[in-house]
């Protein structure tokens, strides 16, 4: 089952995390500031992509009952989803941090692992394509969310199995406080933003259960409740009022959390009750979001090169460049999806198909009986 309206909040997320970048290119490439520090808060856009992870990971399990099959199904469809496309973009920046390390953002590291760049293995610093660190946490909570598929219990028995998970990460999270420096796989394990997958994976339960009731309410929350949370985040308020006593990781959870899981119920559940379902160019973004969030870091940085050398003073010029830059990351992203990255989802999928013929029967009887039973 797929959602237009989540595909949506993808493609808002992806460009939110462009935002983000596109205020660095604009300090380095333009002769003026146009958007300024406060576009860094596109960064709210990763919270609501892990949100959304763990709302769709439930809602297209729901009905699987645990086994062996549906725990390998399932982990090959991630696995073949989210490595290709790393291992390709990685790879393209490989050359260019090896001959001209000014341009790769962040590039001076003290850590330089390639095999655990590629496998996406923590370390201390992030990946050298930086955007992948949100990849090491997408796979942790894929592995977690196998390891449950393959306990033989319905989606309501998984779903407290995650909020188990979300209570050991908390737990362990206040208790070991890991700092850095300390071991990289231990700071993943109770990393806080782990709880924005189990709320996320809460909100699929919740809007399965209600039928999507009280969505209109929860959007209209959720997106009031963002601004003045980007404005503490912005300011610093929580870590003043606390004196720093809470870490930046646990403030942003706590300020973004929630109104990423209430947009996220609220979009899926205007889709399912009331039938305000996104369509065009806000869906065909959504597709794009994971070429676009991955290729980004490469594209912005090209582009932003080519309006560096033909930049002129004044905020015109900003505004022209950063559409310019900001088109051409879309159009690379979109060429990627549509030659790369989609013809190798259904050859995985085909593939998947063959390698569990049995889970597959199984998955599209349950899809009809799901249909029929959202027909009634």
């Amino acid at each position: 089952m797929k959602l237009n309206n989540l595909q949506a909040l993808r493609g808002m997320a992806a460009y939110m995390v462009l935002l983000a970048h596109l205020d660095d290119v604009e300090r380095k490439y333009g002769q003026g500031r146009l958007l300024g520090e406060w576009a860094d808060l596109g960064i709210w856009g990763v919270d609501l992509f892990f949100v959304l992870s763990g709302f769709v990971m439930v809602m297209i399990t729901a009905n699987t009952p645990g086994s062996a099959r549906a725990a390998g199904r399932f982990l090959w469809s991630r696995v073949s989803r989210i490595y290709p496309l790393w291992w390709l973009c990685l790879s393209a920046l490989v050359p260019i941090w090896l001959f001209k390390p000014e341009y790769v953002y962040g590039g001076v590291q003290n850590e330089i692992n390639f095999l655990k760049d590629y496998l996406l293995i923590p370390k201390t610093e992030s990946p050298l394509l930086q955007t992948g660190w949100t990849l090491l946490h997408e796979m942790y909570f894929y592995v977690v969310f196998a390891v449950l598929l393959l306990l033989p219990m319905d989606g309501r028995r998984r779903l407290m199995g995650i909020g188990l998970w979300g209570l050991i990460v908390l737990s362990a999270g206040l208790l070991l406080s890991p700092v850095k420096g300390g071991s990289p796989m231990l700071a993943l394990a109770t990393h806080p933003m782990t709880l924005e997958f189990v709320a996320g994976a809460f909100c699929a339960f919740l809007w399965k259960a209600s039928r999507g009731a009280f969505g209109l309410t929860a959007l209209v929350a959720g997106a009031l409740m963002l601004l003045p949370c980007l404005y503490i985040y912005k300011y610093g308020l929580v870590y003043s009022v606390t004196g720093g006593t809470v870490s930046g990781d646990w403030i942003r959870v706590i300020l973004f959390l929630p109104s990423a899981a209430l947009i996220t119920y609220g979009a899926a559940s205007v889709e399912l009750r009331r039938g305000w379902r996104a369509s065009g160019l806000p869906v065909w973004l959504g597709d794009w979001s994971y070429s676009l969030y991955l290729t980004h870091m490469l594209a912005v940085n090209a582009f932003g090169i080519v309006w560096g050398k033909v930049a002129v003073p004044g905020l015109v010029d900003n505004v022209f460049g950063l559409a310019g830059v900001t088109l051409g990351c879309t159009l690379v992203a979109a060429l990627c999806y549509r030659f790369f990255e989609l013809p190798l989802l259904g050859k995985a999928h085909v593939a998947a198909d063959r390698l569990f013929p049995e889970e597959r029967e199984l998955e599209a009887s349950r899809d009809r009986r799901a249909t029929r039973a959202e027909a009634r």
